[in-house]
């Protein structure tokens, strides 16, 4: 038996639909019924649904939306859309969601079971190619569900490994980062491509595809151990295959490949090591590397993040200049020549553009950009990222963005700070106060204390601090003078002290600070 659900929100369609037909004579049963598309899908993914009956208009989420849904998450159940004569366009859209076929409301009970039966018929050939699919245990399709699993939990079990086969093979993992020229191609047609040109160059090797990302693809490919096939014939296939690209088609491919895998229960470590392999390719054009082995976890490089994170974002903000891009640059180039594996990468530069972001924040500009979902972009921009040379392009356009927000318009919501600020710049070599500060303005301090902390989110004494730390950091960088010296010229009377707050805000001692 078929299981039905019926979708619909006027109760009496539901009723009538379930009352009306014979599911029994038509091989179904009706397993339940809801109001809307969100309710339909809840229920989907907790039973077993053959056939999806459903109306186009509805609260909440509707049928084309529902089909949608239902065609990314379940492409094997069969939607039947219900319309009216009015919504036929509609229908017709719901068809590009590949549902199985559109009735008229009000020819349901002649046409409902004939489209059932044919919708049935569908559903046990495909049942029978399924079976057939299963008791093939070299097929790209199981080989699929393996890589998906292990590449997910890193677990199989020995009996399925025996049960298979699959330590007849050797396996190579590749991460392929694709950048489409032609804006009329589509994900559907780039995994179409990519079949089209799999099958015809890798031999015997059997393999399949998983895309992760609008841009990124993981493929897998496996070949028997006696077959004589080794990790060269595997490189060799793509250097033809990047070849092939390259002369007949509009798109840039760049593959990291993994080193062979003789254990089937390694596959999850060798997508780590064909993503890092991927990572460090630059340029443009079609070309691959593989894994070297030469990549360590993040224990093994001494990259100051922190360092960078304080460079990069002064950098951003300065009024005078921007140099921002190309210290970022800077250290996107230390990552690639690093053993750092490519997640620590990404994770460094995460740690960065919120840097930006947030001090971004603190300027209090007026603009229409809502700083969380900027974020949240950039966060899915790094995360879709292949290669640490995306990560430089991504950055350069996040600091581009902030200055055009930020540069010129500091504090527009509060004049306050920016008359504070000022008081700083020019005297943070004298004994300078709150007290001080609010007897320049005539301004009582309790409310300088408040409104400053309220725009800028620290408080004037952390401000006076900041100030003094930074101007210390450009003389420390830039002079000779003893660091007894700059601690005077900035402000600190005493050297000791200096070096403390010096610490907090830099998380280093002025020496190691100068030695960098």
């Amino acid at each position: 038996m078929n299981n039905v659900l019926i979708v619909d929100d006027e109760r009496n369609i539901r009723d009538g639909i379930k009352a009306l037909i014979d599911w029994t004579d038509l091989e179904c049963q009706v397993v339940g019924d809801c109001v809307n598309g969100s309710q339909a899908l809840d229920f989907i993914a907790k039973n077993q649904v053959d056939i999806v009956v459903t109306d186009i208009k509805m609260p909440v989420m509707d049928g084309l939306t529902l089909s949608k849904n239902i065609r990314e998450e379940y492409p094997e159940l069969k939607v039947i859309i219900l319309t009216a004569y009015s919504e036929f366009e509609m229908a017709r859209a719901a068809l590009k969601n590949k549902v199985f076929d559109y009735i008229i409301k009000n020819e349901f009970i002649d046409e409902l079971p004939k489209t059932i039966t044919r919708c049935v018929k569908v559903i046990e050939e495909q049942k029978k190619e399924q079976a057939s699919h299963l008791i093939d245990k070299d097929s790209q399709e199981y080989f699929f569900n393996v890589l998906k699993g292990l590449l997910v939990s890193n677990n199989i079990s020995q009996s399925d490994v025996e049960k298979y086969g699959l330590d007849r093979y050797n396996y190579v993992i590749c991460a392929a980062s694709i950048k489409v020229y032609e804006d009329n191609n589509s994900d559907r047609d780039m995994m179409d491509i990519l079949n089209n040109i799999l099958k015809i160059s890798l031999g015997q090797c059997k393999y399949s595809i998983m895309p992760l990302t609008e841009n990124l693809y993981t493929i897998g490919v496996c070949y028997e151990k006696k077959s004589g096939i080794g990790i060269n014939q595997v490189v060799n296939y793509f250097s033809n295959i990047l070849i092939m690209i390259e002369e007949f088609m509009r798109i840039e491919v760049m593959i990291g490949i993994s080193t062979q895998i003789e254990d089937v229960n390694d596959l999850k470590a060798g997508y780590s090591n064909a993503r890092d392999a991927l990572s460090k390719l630059t340029g443009s054009g079609c070309k691959l590397k593989v894994y070297d082995g030469d990549v360590v976890s993040t224990e093994g490089d001494s990259i100051d993040v922190t360092w960078y994170s304080e460079r990069i974002t002064e950098a951003c903000f300065d009024e005078k200049k921007n140099e921002a891009a190309v210290i970022l640059e800077d250290f996107t180039n230390k990552l690639l020549l690093s053993k750092l594996t490519f997640e620590q990468c990404r994770l460094y530069i995460l740690v960065i553009f919120s840097s930006l972001i947030h001090k971004a924040v603190r300027y209090q500009v007026n603009t229409k950009l809502d700083f969380n979902d900027y974020e949240k972009q950039v966060y899915n921009s790094v995360k879709n990222a292949g290669t640490i040379q995306d990560f430089t392009v991504i950055g350069t356009d996040v600091i581009n963005n902030l200055r055009e927000i930020c540069i010129g318009k500091k504090n527009t919501k509060n004049e306050l700070v920016g008359k504070v600020d000022n008081c700083i710049k020019a005297h943070y070599k004298e004994e300078l106060t709150l007290q001080f500060i609010s007897d320049e303005l005539f301004m009582n301090n309790s409310y300088i204390s408040r409104a400053y902390k309220k725009v800028t989110g620290m408080t004037v004494t952390e401000a006076i601090a900041i100030y003094r730390v930074t101007k210390a950091k450009e003389l420390l960088a830039n002079t000779n003078k003893k660091i007894y010296e700059i601690a005077q010229e900035v402000g600190f009377n005493d050297a000791a002290y200096f070096t403390n707050v010096f610490y907090k805000y830099t998380n280093s001692s002025p020496r190691d600070y100068r030695q960098r």
